[in-house]
């Protein structure tokens, strides 16, 4: 199912649709041998598969391969619309994904708790991997109560170093991590985002034993580098990765939920601005696709904030910009034109606009 999902995205930001194609046959019968393991029952996916990334226990109804599954489902859809399938695969996947929900949220989901468990069982285990994955895949949208609830769970199991995942106790996993800081900015958090990757990247930057430039595969609560030790990794802590890309979250995280410039349509044919503050005063940052260059830049001033904006020509993208005060629209002033609420959609703590490829200069104020 990684794989599935990582063939979207090789699509998503390189058009690179002849690839897919070439592929399309393998990848229907990838989809049909995953989709038979969803039992007609519960109608959630029998996991056969022992592995996983390094947590203890897998297999059976394993909340986190449903929720990946999940994903898989939305994201094939997404190549089936993209390749111009007109066998209706779309459609077939998209409600596929609406049991799936339905189903996880039915047998894994406990209301007292407000977290996932790990499995359809009355297990006390709530992973750290399945509650991120819930939330930035959408399993709870961010504006259901359950998402808050889900976020408050996850804090749960920090630590000064970062979080340890339930299901590897003892351990803390930054590619874990790197779902779960992207989960919290799900739901507007990027306070814990960025206070997530300050104790868990900061601190290994900044150790005396690191590398100072690259990321680490794991380490443990207490500070040492015998990640999964006792599983699989013989007790020896020279076997961890220091160079673990596995573990770089914050890199497209800062990009795509801080900076908030991401790429939504093959190539970046449509795209998105949604920036998240936090506790920052500027951020600047960008990419080039076959497309042309994506920048964007912003800066919290006195009373507001200033943002630009640069994509292609020919693009078309969406801009989601934060509110000063909620439901309450500001003084918005476009490449130096005052902008009429009529122009925007205001919805919650943000305001909504689509706009073409170009250059932007964006000035919100009180």
């Amino acid at each position: 199912m990684w794989t599935m999902i990582g063939t979207y995205n090789y699509l998503l930001y390189t058009a690179d649709t002849s690839f897919v194609q070439r592929n399309w046959s393998k990848y229907l019968k990838a989809m049909t041998y995953i989709y038979k393991k969803v039992s007609s029952t519960s109608g959630l996916l029998i996991q056969t598969g022992t592995r996983d990334w390094a947590r203890w226990a897998t297999g059976s109804n394993n909340t986190q391969a449903n929720m990946i599954l999940y994903r898989t489902l939305l994201t094939s859809a997404s190549l089936a619309t993209w390749l111009n399938d007109t066998t209706g695969l779309n459609d077939t996947w998209l409600n596929r994904a609406t049991d799936l929900r339905t189903a996880i949220t039915k047998h894994t989901f406990d209301t007292k708790y407000g977290a996932f468990r790990d499995n359809a069982t009355s297990t006390t285990l709530y992973p750290q991997d399945a509650n991120s994955m819930a939330l930035l895949f959408g399993v709870i949208p961010p504006t259901d109560p359950r998402a808050t609830s889900i976020s408050s769970a996850l804090t749960k199991n920090w630590s000064p170093i970062g979080a340890v995942a339930p299901e590897l106790p003892q351990n803390i996993s930054p590619f874990i991590s790197s779902f779960e800081i992207q989960a919290h900015l799900t739901v507007g958090r990027a306070d814990r985002a960025l206070d997530l990757i300050r104790r868990s990247w900061g601190w290994y930057q900044n150790h005396p034993n690191g590398t100072g430039s690259t990321v680490i595969e794991g380490y443990l609560v207490n500070g040492t580098f015998g990640y999964r030790s006792n599983r699989g990794y013989g007790y020896d802590a020279s076997y961890v990765s220091h160079a673990h890309g596995w573990s770089s979250g914050p890199t497209s995280t800062l990009t795509e939920w801080i900076l908030g410039l991401s790429v939504t349509g093959p190539a970046g044919r449509s795209w998105v601005v949604r920036p998240q503050f936090g506790d920052l005063k500027t951020a600047e940052g960008g990419f080039v696709t076959k497309l042309g260059k994506f920048r964007a830049k912003w800066e919290v001033v006195d009373g507001g904030y200033w943002i630009d904006v640069e994509t292609p020509r020919g693009t078309e993208g969406e801009l989601v910009l934060p509110l000063m005060k909620e439901g309450v629209f500001p003084s918005f002033v476009m490449n130096g034109k005052r902008q009429e609420s009529s122009a925007v959609k205001i919805e919650g703590r943000s305001m909504r606009m689509i706009v073409v490829g170009g250059e932007y200069r964006i000035e919100v104020s009180e």
